[in-house]
């Protein structure tokens, strides 16, 4: 009778650690899928990615009316892609840029009104909570042609063309950010290129080129300060100004400027205001009145695009 009692009690006692035996082998393998699942959530959190997608469109229409006018349509696009991460000390912020528009008058051909498109990409490493020692590549082109119109006589001239201009932009320096809204990039080591791949553009020395080369390399220092804030709930501005001189021709006596800024207003869901603008001082560009042969160095160039449509931001 012992016997039996102590088998009974020895198959309990084998029973009851291995059934522990596999409580212990569940709770380790929960472990690890929330270790998992925690890594896979920090990783992604490492990331964070936003955009926008803009389309405007406008039209006039005139019949018979007495206090004159032309009869128009227009489009007008914007896409605005952000990958930004942030991890530790690094971070690396990605920015894409595209816009374009057009605007048809009467039976004329349909010319371009706005063209751009952007890339910049900046690294930084954290040097303390508000320094960072950062590199910025920044690339700025457009799309197509794009033309000076001379309506007495129905001619056009070929003033820019894709790649032609072309701005490449590469620095080292320091990069200040006290908070979520403000930047202020600084650099003493920046390498600007200017390339201009259009024979007939090239021949007449266009972006300052010389005449016959289709690209012209300028070193110097760099500063880019960065703004964005969110007004209201539906309101946000965002604006960007870059300097830059080249040491070649001083240290402050030629400085070019690019100053964008970009409004919007969310009406609703789908429905958005926008104002764009961006002004651009460079004494290497020739601009030359409209009709006329007088060329100029020092103008300064502004262009801006308003208009309500259709918007999508995530």
């Amino acid at each position: 009778m012992k016997r039996i009692l102590f088998a009974i009690a020895l198959l309990a006692g084998t029973l009851s650690a291995s059934a522990q035996t596999d409580e212990t082998a569940k709770d380790i393998q929960a472990l690890a899928k929330d270790s998992k699942k925690t890594v896979e959530v920090d990783s992604a959190k490492a990331w964070k990615f936003s955009g926008m997608l803009s389309l405007t469109a406008t039209q006039t229409g005139l019949k018979n009316w007495a206090a004159g006018g032309d009869q128009q349509v227009g489009l007008n696009s914007l896409a605005n892609f952000n990958a930004n991460y942030a991890k530790g000390k690094h971070s690396w912020q990605n920015t894409v840029l595209g816009q374009y528009g057009m605007l048809r008058v009467e039976e004329q051909d349909f010319r371009k009104t706005d063209d751009k498109l952007q890339f910049a990409s900046k690294y930084g490493y954290a040097l303390s909570k508000k320094w960072y020692y950062s590199c910025i590549f920044d690339y700025k082109s457009q799309f197509s042609n794009g033309y000076k119109y001379n309506d007495d006589d129905n001619t056009k001239t070929l003033t820019s063309a894709w790649w032609s201009p072309l701005y490449l932009t590469y620095t080292i320096g320091f990069d200040y950010q006290p908070n979520e809204n403000f930047t202020l990039y600084l650099s003493p080591l920046c390498g600007k290129s200017t390339i201009v791949t259009d024979d007939e553009l090239s021949a007449q020395g266009a972006y300052g080129v010389e005449k016959g080369d289709h690209s012209r390399s300028e070193f110097g220092w760099y500063m880019r300060a960065n703004f964005n804030h969110n007004i209201t709930d539906y309101a946000n501005l965002s604006t960007n100004l870059t300097l830059f001189s080249n040491y070649r021709d001083g240290f402050v006596d030629e400085v070019d400027i690019d100053w964008n800024l970009l409004l919007t207003f969310q009406i609703n869901k789908w429905l958005a205001f926008s104002f764009t603008s961006e002004l651009i001082y460079d004494e290497d560009i020739t601009i030359k009145e409209k009709d006329t042969d007088i060329t100029h160095n020092s103008l300064v160039q502004f262009k801006e695009v308003l208009g309500a449509g259709l918007t999508f931001k995530f």
